[in-house]
C-alpha cells in the first residue's frame, strides 16, 4: 500500500528530525558549559569577529555563553520543532489528498494550468498544492478542523490542538515581531496565551521540553489513525 509506506516514511522522517533537533540542543548546551570552563581558566585575552568587528573580552564570553544557551541555542531549537511539525503536517494532507482526490470535488482550476501540465497527475498535484497554501495561511486550529474533515483521525485532542496553537504563535512572535508578545500572538495563542501584549516572548527549557513532547506524540498520534484509515 504506497499511501501507507509513505506515512510511515514521513512519520520517520519527522521523529528523526525533532531527535536530531533535541540532540543539537542538548549537545550544545554541553559544549557551551565546557566552553565557559575552558575560558574561565584561562588568561585574560580579546578576540575579535572580522566579520562585525565586536571585540569580546575574557568575562563577556563567559556571560555571553549563558545567554547563547538560555536564549539563542533554546530560541533557535525551539523554532525548529515548530518547522518540523508544520512540514509534516502539510506533506501528510499532501499524501492524503493526492491519494483521495476526490475531497476536493468542486475545486476549480485555471485553464493554463491545465495546458501546462504534463498530465492528470501534475493538474492533481497543482490543485492540492494550491488548496493546503490556502490552508498554511489559517490558524492551526483551522488546520486541525480542515484535517478531521477531509481524514476524520479523531485526534489529537483539543488540549493538544491549542497548546499547538500557543507554541505556534510563540514562534511566530520570535520570528515576526522581534520575539515580542503582540495582538496577533494573543489572537494565535488563544486561552493558552502566556504573555500579556508587550511582553517578551520567554522560551524555558520546562517549555522547550514540552513541546517537543507534544509536538512527538501528535505526530505519532495522527501518523498512525492515518495508517489505520489507510490500510
Amino acid at each position: 500500500m504506497p499511501l501507507v509506506d509513505d506515512i510511515h516514511t514521513l512519520r520517520d522522517r519527522a521523529m528523526a528530525d525533532l531527535n536530531a533537533a533535541q540532540d543539537y540542543f542538548g549537545h550544545g548546551k554541553i559544549a557551551w558549559f565546557v566552553l565557559r570552563q575552558v575560558i574561565a581558566a584561562r588568561p585574560a585575552f580579546v578576540i575579535r569577529n572580522n566579520v562585525t568587528g565586536t571585540a569580546t573580552n575574557q568575562p563577556d564570553l563567559v556571560d555571553k555563553a549563558e545567554t547563547y544557551v538560555a536564549r539563542e541555542l533554546t530560541q533557535a531549537t525551539f523554532q525548529q520543532f515548530i518547522s518540523i511539525f508544520e512540514a509534516f503536517f502539510f506533506d501528510l494532507l499532501r499524501l492524503w489528498l493526492l491519494a483521495y482526490p476526490q475531497h476536493l470535488m468542486g475545486r476549480k482550476v485555471d485553464f493554463k494550468t491545465v495546458l501546462d501540465a504534463p498530465d492528470k497527475d501534475a493538474v492533481t498535484l497543482a490543485v492540492v498544492n494550491k488548496e493546503l497554501n490556502e490552508v498554511l495561511y489559517e490558524r492551526p486550529a483551522d488546520w486541525f478542523a480542515y484535517l478531521n474533515d477531509k481524514v476524520k483521525l479523531g485526534c489529537p485532542t483539543m488540549d493538544e490542538i491549542e497548546r499547538i496553537a500557543e507554541a505556534k504563535a510563540s514562534r511566530d512572535a520570535l520570528v515576526h515581531n522581534r520575539g515580542v508578545a503582540g495582538r496577533a500572538y494573543l489572537l494565535k495563542a488563544g486561552k493558552l496565551a502566556r504573555h500579556k501584549e508587550g511582553e517578551q516572548i520567554d522560551i524555558l527549557q520546562d517549555y522547550h521540553r514540552q513541546t517537543w513532547e507534544l509536538i512527538r506524540k501528535v505526530v505519532a498520534d495522527i501518523s498512525n489513525a492515518a495508517i489505520a484509515k489507510a490500510a
